[in-house]
């Protein structure tokens, strides 16, 4: 009997023709979802992207610079701006911060643009800009100009800023404490000293957590470089109105302005329908390498006992922050 060459058998690992037909419908189909899957991607990226442009913030990021007499020396006309990218961020009673950067394009030169915005009583402003051209070059831009305040009479009373405190403090003992131990951020001119029985967590360049061994408390702290210098004089007068009139509305339990060396600082006691309790200092200083640097000390513990029983331990350790 003879086989004829469409009935010999296949030889072992050759592939067959009918399982490659089979595997291309798979295969178009895992391209197709890839293809789906990116263009999802690129969409959602870019809606965020357009988003940013669209807002307030970022229309008024790009007409500061179109404005600006020192970016159209160096630029010449503008021709074209990139997407601005960056942080937005809004909150309640009208105020809020920007830190935004785009590419630039004139008929002189090319760079990027970094500005820095805040927003007060719902208007947004720019408060520092810095133009970097592609040649080295580095030119500070003026920020928008305010609204022209009112004219006051001898006889009209100035309005008052914001009381430096109100409320609840935090109590600070260090005696409340055995023993301590220093601590050396690393890599930031900050010393500050903790209990010495407390766990170090976390110690890194911009960021540390220590913790008591049952750990019902916890000390943490966060750093955030800007990579400019920027007046945060308005940003200080802003938090303590803020922190007002949330004390007012029986939102925080108190708050006090307190600087820390050449840090200028607010901080807040909070306590959240949990109970968890909560210290949090936001401080600002300047660097002649990254700029200004923001800082964020959080102290709390997860109820209204054991914060009060950790208090003092947690003041101390805040007082115990020094520069060098």
């Amino acid at each position: 009997m003879s086989l004829s060459s469409s009935d010999a058998p296949l030889e072992a690992g050759a592939p067959s023709q009918d399982s490659g037909r089979s595997l291309k419908p798979w295969i178009f189909l895992g391209c197709g979802c890839l293809t789906l899957f990116v263009l999802l991607i690129a969409g959602i990226v870019g809606f965020v992207f357009y988003q940013i442009k669209d807002s307030e913030a970022g229309r008024l990021t790009e007409r500061t610079l179109r404005e600006s007499p020192a970016a159209r020396e160096a630029l010449g006309e503008i021709r074209d701006t990139g997407w601005p990218i960056g942080s937005v961020s809004v909150e309640g009673g009208g105020s809020g911060k920007a830190s935004l950067s785009m590419s630039v394009e004139g008929s002189k030169a090319e760079g990027k643009y970094y500005a820095t915005l805040l927003r007060e009583n719902g208007r947004w402003s720019v408060i520092s800009g810095r133009l970097e051209l592609n040649d080295g070059r580095s030119i500070p831009l003026e920020g928008s100009a305010a609204a022209p305040a009112a004219p006051v009479t001898p006889e009209a009373p100035v309005a008052a800023g914001p009381p430096a405190s109100g409320g609840q403090a935090l109590r600070s003992d260090r005696a409340a404490v055995a023993a301590w131990t220093p601590v050396a951020w690393p890599d930031q001119a900050i010393r500050l000293e903790v209990p010495a029985d407390w766990e170090q967590v976390e110690l890194a360049k911009r960021s540390l957590e220590f913790r008591p061994k049952d750990r019902k408390a916890y000390f943490h702290g966060n750093l955030v470089y800007f990579d400019q210098k920027i007046p945060f004089g308005p940003i200080m007068e802003t938090l303590l109105t803020k922190a007002a009139a949330q004390l007012k509305r029986e939102e925080i339990l108190g708050y006090a302005r307190k600087d820390i060396g050449p840090a200028q600082g607010i901080l807040q006691l909070e306590r959240r329908g949990d109970g968890h309790t909560t210290a949090v200092w936001n401080g600002y200083f300047d660097t002649p390498e990254f700029g200004t640097v923001s800082v964020t000390l959080l102290l709390g513990a997860p109820t209204p006992e054991d914060f009060q029983r950790y208090e003092p331990a947690l003041g101390a350790i805040l007082d115990s922050i020094r520069f060098h």
